[in-house]
Parts: structure tokens; C-alpha cells; sequence
């Protein structure tokens, strides 16, 4: 029997939808809706055809929902991502599946999604709060709404008859989806490589955090003010020649992997970012001298970057949620989008910068070369070289060291590029389809083009008219930002509070594994589980309550990894639960024994920095 769409069901479901997602709602209401023929079927749950194609199935679209949403998310997951509303059916069955906590819903047409909202009762699943929208736009931002709702395991729900309509746009959200897919393997691979040497510098560094103040205060600070962004690639050498007419210009934002080249060229910054933890990343300042310039900082950077000689140390919000405890929260973020010239765009874009100017950010590999001449990369390969193993051979590893190819520049050309690459472009992408904050350029003609970054040419630049008097102004007035008298007191309090939850989480680990094995070794000799299932319970519910429970569990591999293949028996499942609890107290311990040697040798910080040298 076929059934004409309610207009009843449109202002109802608007109604609701206004009062969690107003813009949307206030945009749905000036869309025309998109003509469907809903369709009753005999499991009595209504279907529907558009342009005589079937959107869900015939005789049961919630059956059929529901073996899409069982096939199709990984038990791991924690977001689902729908391409096209539909009926809702699929929207409905990937909330209702466990460990879901974000619905990302992704429609190219508005007007079908208007459709959606005119066809039936959806203020249930309107008002869940897990739910995130994504209508119409450049599909390449999922890359973004996945970062920002905090998606660490997704997994994609589709009907192919709903993506046909607009294939193009779904295939590109796909592409974007492999993206970050692809990051959070190098996320996770990252963590896996760094995270011991993130938690040991952050503990190393904790005895300054209160001395900095947070870039909160820095905010809109040079709002009228063209900023420079200098990354290290090969076309910096190019700009270099300019610097000092464009310091007059613009304000001078420096990767640290760039210092040595501005240094060379008489130049200091007027902000420098450091944000990697590495002992060798800190090489590329270590022998040089920049007193005039602020330094910007991620806490959990290698010690000696926080004792440097500046004209202002100002600290980012932590990305790790040990930082975030230890240097506090509310510091202001920035964005991460694995490389530092990320963050050091993302700092003049939170400075307020009128337009952003990047230089040096090439991200491929112009003329063959990997970074500009002064940088540490380039010095290092060329002093390491001999007659049979010359400097080029290490630079052509670097060019060669992940899977590259040739892709669109700037100047219309190719520029030979890999992956690591793509995935910062991605990120650049991602961020300026947003289009908020400062128009961005990029100086590098042979550069990777990035769609939504333009194209200056220096004498573009070298055409504005003259700041510099205006921004030593400005610079005077944000080095004499200071934190907050009691934030000394407040962190120390942070401090010992994470201690005393991080040894009850020790505590409850160490019991769940005693309680796991005795289970798993009483089943063995024909004795009830049931006293060890009582103390599992009890821990689970300990662990879930404790305040720090994502700092005891930031060095975990993930739940999927850790749990491995699903248990067949009660005792395996023992034995799991075993394993899990052994590596949550294996994590706990680890921290809480760099934290109390830190708190029990406060002075120490030069000789736990040479333990951190290594080759």
C-alpha cells in the first residue's frame, strides 16, 4: 500500500531537531523535500522509492538494517558512519548496536534528508545525543567531524541503492574515510613507537608547567596581521633572500625544523613551534640561539626545549590526557595534524593572522630535494657522506622511504610526493574547507597543491604595506602575559590527585588479575567461578568510576588487539579478562613510577635528560 509523506511528521521532527542542531534545522526548513513514494510493507514497517528506485528493502528495511549494522561494524567501534539518511532505518540499527557512542550521518542532498525528517516519527532517534550531521559540502571534511567528536575506531554503513543518487560525493567521502583510516594507523603505530617517551617527558617537564602561561591568552592578539608561516622545505631557500623585507610585512611564525635556516639568513622568528618529543627533533635547535622569539610548546616535548633562552615560553593544551592533568586544562589547543607545520599554521590562525603565508610547506619533494640546505636533514646527509656512500643515497632514502608518486602542483606541474605527505595535505584540506579564520596562500609555486590553499607570489606579499612597528608593539604586550597566580597550587592539586586515583586503579588491576587467574585455575579443578566473577564485577565498576581511567589506559593497544579473537568458553574468557587487567596494571605502574621518581627527585632533570639520548 503506498503512503503520502505526513507534513505533521516534518514540523514535529524539525521541532526537535532545532533544539540540538538549530543551524540545521533552520537550513532544512528553506529546502524543498525531495518527492518519495513511501511505500508500506508487510513486516509493517514503511519503505519507500525514489525515481523508481528502492531505498531500503521491500519486505523488511529494518531486518535489512540491522544485518547491514551487524556486518558492517567492527564489535570494537566506537563510531558508526552512515552514508545517506533514508528512512533513518540504518541510522536507527547502528545506534542500537553495543559500544557505539557517535552516529556520524552523512547525506549529500539536503532536500532527501528533509524527506527523511517528513516521512515518519524520528524524534527518538533525533534526540539521541550520539548523533552528528553531516549535509551536503566538501565531503573531504568527515576528515575534520571524525576528529573533532573524537572517533578512534570507526567503521562505514551503506546501501547502495541511497548512494547512487550521488555517487560522486560518496565515493569522495570514502576517499576521506580511507584518510583516516590511513592517520589513525600512523596514530596508533605512532603511539605504539612515542608513547613511553611522551609520558617520560611529561613527567620530566611537569615541575615547570606552572611557570608558562597557556595560548588562551595569546587569542586573536594580531587580529589585522599577515602572518608568515616558515616550514622547512625545499622552496624556504628561494624566500630566504626576502625575509627581512617580509619580517616588515608580516608576522614570522617558525617550525623549529626552519630555525637554522632564518638564523642563517640573519632573521630570528617572532614565534617558534616545537611540538615533537624526540631527543633528534630537538637537535635541530639545540646549538641555536633565538632570544627575541616567543616559543610555543606541546608539554610533552623533549625537556632542554623548555629550558631554552626565550623571550616567552607559552604552553599548548596537552593532546595526551596525562599533559592535560599535569599542565592543566584550558590552555588552548592546537591543532595536530602530524607534522608541525600544522600546529605552527594553526597558531597564527588562533594569533588572529588577517591572511596566513605559507613558506616552505611544499609537501612533496621539488628539484628531487627533501628540505631546505641550511636544515639539520639536509647538513646531516650531506657531513655523513663518503666516496662510497655519498650524501645523496641518505637523501634519496628519505625521498624514497614510503610509497610516493607524482601529483598536481602549484605552478600546474607535477611534484613527486608520498604518503606521509598526503595525509598532511588531507588534514590542510580538511581544515580550510571549513573556511574559517584567514584566507591561506602558499609561496611554494612547486609545491603540492592543496585544493583550498592559493597560490602568492612573493612580490604579492612584498606589496603590503609595512606592520613591523605594529607587531613588536603587540609582542610587548603578549610577553608580559603571565599565568595565574594559583595555578602553582592548582596543578600540585591535580597532581597528587592523579597519584591517589592512578594507585586505587594499580590496586583494582592487580586485584582483577588475582581474581581472573584464580577463576580460570578454580574451573580447572572443577570449582564454581562464581566468587571470582563477583570481584570482576567489582573492579569493572572501579575502574569505570575512576576519574584518570583514560591516563592508566593511554599506553593500551587497542580494545581489538587486546582482547584478540572472541572467547569459545568461560574459562577463556577468564583468561582474557586476565590479560586485559595484567596490561591496565602494567600501563598504571609504569606511570605512577615515573611520576613519584620525578616528585622524589625534583632536581634531576639534567641527568634524566642524557638517559633520554640514545642513537
Amino acid at each position: 500500500m503506498k503512503t503520502e509523506p505526513e507534513a505533521g511528521w516534518f514540523a514535529l521532527n524539525l521541532a526537535l531537531l532545532s533544539e540540538c542542531q538549530p543551524e540545521l534545522a533552520a537550513y532544512l526548513e528553506e529546502i524543498a523535500v525531495e518527492p518519495l513514494e513511501l511505500v508500506d510493507t508487510k513486516s509493517g514497517y514503511l519503505t519507500a522509492r525514489l525515481k523508481g528506485r528502492w531505498l531500503h528493502s521491500s519486505r523488511d528495511p529494518v531486518a535489512e538494517a540491522s544485518r547491514i549494522a551487524t556486518a558492517s561494524i567492527d564489535p570494537a567501534s566506537d563510531t558508526a558512519i552512515v552514508l545517506g539518511a533514508g528512512l533513518g532505518w540504518t541510522i536507527e540499527a547502528s545506534l542500537l548496536r553495543p559500544g557505539i557512542e557517535r552516529v556520524v550521518v552523512c547525506e549529500a542532498d539536503p532536500a532527501k534528508l528533509a524527506a527523511m525528517l517528513s516521512s515518519r516519527d524520528l524524534r527518538p532517534i533525533l534526540a539521541d545525543p550520539r548523533l552528528t550531521w553531516m549535509v551536503g559540502g566538501d565531503p573531504g571534511a568527515l576528515l575534520v567531524a571524525l576528529s573533532e567528536c573524537g572517533a578512534k575506531l570507526a567503521s562505514l554503513l551503506s546501501l547502495a541503492s541511497l548512494e547512487s543518487f550521488d555517487a560522486d560525493w560518496y565515493r569522495g567521502l570514502r576517499e576521506a574515510f580511507s584518510r583516516w583510516k590511513a592517520k589513525e594507523e600512523i596514530n596508533a603505530n605512532t603511539l605504539g613507537r612515542f608513547g613511553r617517551l611522551w609520558i617520560r617527558n611529561l613527567a620530566r617537564n611537569s615541575g615547570s608547567f606552572a611557570g608558562f602561561p597557556g595560548i588562551e591568552g595569546l587569542a586573536q592578539t594580531f587580529a589585522e596581521i599577515p602572518a608568515l608561516v616558515v616550514a622547512a622545505g625545499p622552496s624556504l631557500d628561494a624566500i630566504l633572500p626576502f625575509l627581512g623585507e617580509l619580517r616588515q610585512r608580516c608576522l614570522i611564525v617558525a617550525v623549529d625544523t626552519a630555525l637554522r635556516s632564518l638564523l642563517r639568513a640573519g632573521q630570528e622568528p617572532d614565534f617558534l613551534v616545537v611540538v615533537d618529543p624526540q631527543y633528534w627533533n630537538w637537535r635541530h635547535i639545540a646549538d641555536l640561539e633565538a632570544p627575541s622569539a616567543c616559543l610555543v610548546s606541546e608539554p610533552a616535548v623533549f625537556p632542554p626545549a623548555l629550558r631554552r633562552r626565550q623571550r616567552a615560553i607559552f604552553l599548548a593544551e596537552s593532546l595526551f590526557p596525562l599533559g592535560r592533568i599535569l599542565a592543566g586544562p584550558g590552555r588552548g589547543l592546537l591543532g595536530a595534524g602530524g607534522s608541525v607545520a600544522t600546529s605552527a599554521w594553526d597558531l597564527a590562525r588562533h594569533l588572529g593572522a588577517s591572511t596566513i603565508f605559507m613558506a616552505g610547506l611544499d609537501l612533496g619533494y621539488p628539484g628531487g630535494h627533501t628540505h631546505a640546505k641550511a636544515s639539520l636533514f639536509e647538513q646531516r646527509a650531506l657531513a655523513s657522506g663518503s666516496r662510497l656512500l655519498p650524501g645523496a643515497t641518505a637523501q634519496a632514502a628519505a625521498l624514497f622511504g614510503a610509497p610516493g608518486d607524482f601529483v598536481p602542483a602549484n605552478d600546474g606541474g607535477l611534484v613527486f610526493s608520498d604518503q606521509r605527505m598526503a595525509l598532511y595535505a588531507w588534514w590542510f584540506e580538511a581544515r580550510l574547507a571549513r573556511r574559517e579564520g584567514a584566507a591561506t596562500k602558499t609561496l611554494s609555486a612547486g609545491g603540492r597543491a592543496i585544493p583550498g590553499m592559493g597560490f602568492a607570489s612573493i612580490e604579492e606579499v612584498l606589496a603590503l604595506p609595512l606592520k613591523r612597528t605594529d607587531i613588536d608593539r603587540r609582542l610587548a604586550q603578549v610577553v608580559s602575559i603571565r599565568p595565574a597566580a594559583e595555578t602553582g597550587e592548582r596543578l600540585a592539586t591535580a597532581l597528587e590527585g592523579l597519584l591517589v586515583g592512578l594507585r586505587r586503579i594499580e590496586a583494582a588491576a592487580r586485584r582483577g588479575v588475582e581474581a581472573a587467574r584464580a577463576g580460570r585455575e578454580g574451573l580447572g579443578r572443577g570449582l564454581s567461578p562464581k566468587a571470582s566473577l563477583a570481584i570482576l564485577t567489582e573492579v569493572d565498576a572501579e575502574l569505570s568510576l575512576n576519574e584518570v581511567r583514560d591516563v592508566a589506559g593511554f599506553l593500551l593497544p587497542s580494545l581489538r588487539d587486546l582482547a584478540g579473537r572472541p572467547p569459545s568458553d568461560l574459562e577463556g574468557s577468564l583468561a582474557q579478562s586476565e590479560g586485559l587487567y595484567a596490561a591496565i596494571l602494567s600501563s598504571t605502574s609504569e606511570q605512577l613510577a615515573l611520576l613519584e621518581g620525578e616528585q622524589r627527585s625534583p632536581e634531576g632533570g639534567d641527568s634524566s635528560d642524557k638517559r633520554m639520548i640514545s642513537p
